[in-house]
């Protein structure tokens, strides 16, 4: 893959890469480093922590963020998972 550059300024704030210590949100991390964006990794194993189902670890993820690319697949298995997989995506089609 081509990473491409432009002259503009990296925007102001931090980016941050949820699920950035998977498969692809560890690629995605480190091409905007690459480019001199300001990335934050998060996900469960990382610092900070965070977990979708632990409102108490949004905030110290999400402060100072401007961008984020975001990954989430839960286990289907877990009794309420689908549940909770289509509120969550309700709430971000308002």
């Amino acid at each position: 893959m081509n990473i491409q550059t432009s002259n503009t300024t990296p925007p102001e704030g931090i980016t941050l890469v949820l699920g950035g210590t998977g498969k692809t949100g560890r690629r995605v991390a480190e091409r905007l480093k690459a480019l001199g964006i300001p990335t934050r990794v998060a996900s469960r194993s990382a610092t900070p922590a965070f977990e979708w189902n632990n409102p108490g670890t949004w905030q110290a993820a999400l402060d100072g963020v401007t961008a984020a690319y975001v990954t989430y697949a839960p286990d289907l298995a877990i009794p309420g998972a689908t549940t909770a997989r289509s509120t969550k995506s309700r709430a971000r089609e308002c």
